[in-house]
């Protein structure tokens, strides 16, 4: 239900906006709270935008921190439906306002910003610039609107921001800068009430208003224990004074800490009064509890409680190896994706997905500590004598290969990917040497050999 509340706040803006005809609806960024948002969320979103093509409104939009992909965002998707316009440094014209937009851009680039990319449109009365960042002078400011108005090769009149999700408005020098807050509240210290900005443009300047949105209530419940032999009762009866039916409710105690407390019990009480979200914040600070009470520290490595915890786990080789490169100091986290990506495929195009076992790593082996490795590498090295040994980067595939079977890789993979079937098995041969006894010499014989097991370097992490 609370996903609902952000999809019926969105839409409530998007239904304003028709009503009052207006000539194009502006959006600062993170439409989703997620770079990979629900199908659900996605389908919802087409529905809403669609009211606005169907009144050539235009939404024009940014990319936000928390929806931003490495290449195509999701409002490129939108634009390639018609639903939506990516602002950027090329402005969006409507009539004698030129729309600039500039995506959110990480704290470590803000310094190397190019602002030479941006064009100057000369028949623009008004240049509007929209932002998704947290800016100077506000608070949690990282960029600063005083130098980003006397970089830009084109005067400013208004900056339309994202990211803070209070509404603020200011001047800085002739510009007018303004946050227009978000839709729905994210947090429970968002207590304001949730807002959007009405921007007129006409001969007198600009004017920036704002309209509240409606949305579901949050209501805070304090509660202060003194006796800590009715602290249950003092908790109920402060409940039973509010109205909590479809309210987002937070219980908040204070008080002797000696007092104790079934949080159970007043969940279950909020639940049969219809509270929709229940949250209980115990606050007493407890300052009875003795200063020189003493601590219990332990001090573990990290990879090896990891490794412990994995352990435990029943993962595929793919998912030991996609914690591999997440934990992988050498891989950058801006290219976790790209290289989770490529392994898992070449994993992937390896695999049997007939044969379960070729894929599942067993759990005893997974409790196997990674020098297993090294102890079956010497193992197989005696067994097959002149055979090569070799186990590759996780992003090939791992395998004991023989001499003999070297010839037939090609056509073994061909193979499997076709029938599935492995070669004949007279196809490979080994000796082996028959023990002596009283009346007879030792002796060779040829015995037949199935072809060399292929190990999983995953299996034995």
């Amino acid at each position: 239900m609370r996903r609902q509340d952000f999809i019926d706040a969105f839409s409530s803006v998007v239904d304003d906006a028709v009503e009052m005809k207006m000539d194009a609806v502006v959006h600062a960024g993170d439409l989703f709270d997620s770079r990979n948002p629900t199908l659900e969320d996605i389908l919802d979103t087409i529905n809403i935008l669609s009211k606005l093509k169907l009144r050539n409104i235009p939404f024009l939009s940014v990319v936000g921190n928390h929806e931003s992909k490495q290449h195509t965002q999701w409002l490129d998707l939108f634009e390639s439906m018609g639903l939506a316009i990516r602002l950027g440094s090329k402005p969006y014209r409507i009539e004698d306002i030129a729309i600039y937009g500039i995506d959110n851009v990480p704290r470590s680039k803000i310094q190397l910003f190019d602002y030479s990319k941006f064009t100057d449109e000369d028949s623009a009365q008004y240049n509007i610039l929209v932002m998704h960042q947290l800016m100077l002078p506000f608070p949690f400011g990282e960029w600063d609107c005083e130098d980003v108005i006397r970089e830009l090769p084109f005067d400013v009149h208004a900056i339309l921001l994202g990211d803070y999700h209070r509404n603020e408005k200011i001047r800085v020098d002739r510009t007018w800068v303004t946050y227009c807050g978000s839709t729905e509240r994210n947090s429970a210290s968002e207590t304001d009430a949730r807002t959007y900005n009405i921007v007129t443009i006409n001969d007198n300047g600009i004017d920036i208003g704002r309209r509240n949105i409606p949305t579901r209530d949050f209501l805070f419940i304090p509660v202060e224990l003194r006796d800590r032999d009715s602290a249950y009762e003092m908790i109920i009866n402060t409940i039973r004074e509010h109205q909590v039916s479809d309210k987002v409710v937070f219980v908040d105690i204070y008080g002797n800490p000696e007092a104790n407390i079934s949080y159970n019990e007043i969940e279950e009480l909020l639940a049969g009064s219809n509270a929709l979200v229940t949250r209980i914040r115990d606050l007493r600070h407890g300052e009875e509890v003795k200063e020189d009470m003493p601590l219990e520290v332990s001090f573990s490595d990290p990879d090896e409680a990891v490794k412990r915890e994995i352990s435990k786990m029943t993962l595929t080789s793919g998912g030991i190896m996609i914690d591999e490169i997440v934990r992988d100091p050498a891989v950058p986290k801006t290219k976790v994706d790209l290289e989770a990506e490529t392994r898992i495929g070449n994993l992937l195009s390896g695999i049997d997905f007939m044969r379960p076992e070729t894929y599942m790593a067993r759990k005893e082996e997974q409790t196997e500590d990674r020098t297993k490795i090294e102890g079956l590498a010497d193992e197989k090295e005696e067994e097959l004598g002149e055979s090569e040994l070799s186990i590759a980067e996780p992003s090939g595939e791992y395998s004991v290969t023989s001499e003999t079977e070297k010839s037939e890789t090609s056509e073994y993979v061909a193979d499997q990917e076709g029938t599935g079937t492995t070669p004949a098995e007279e196809d490979v041969e080994k000796t082996e040497v028959s023990g002596p006894n009283e009346n007879h010499p030792p002796e060779k014989k040829k015995v037949e050999s199935p072809k060399a097991k292929q190990y999983n370097l995953g299996d034995y992490l």
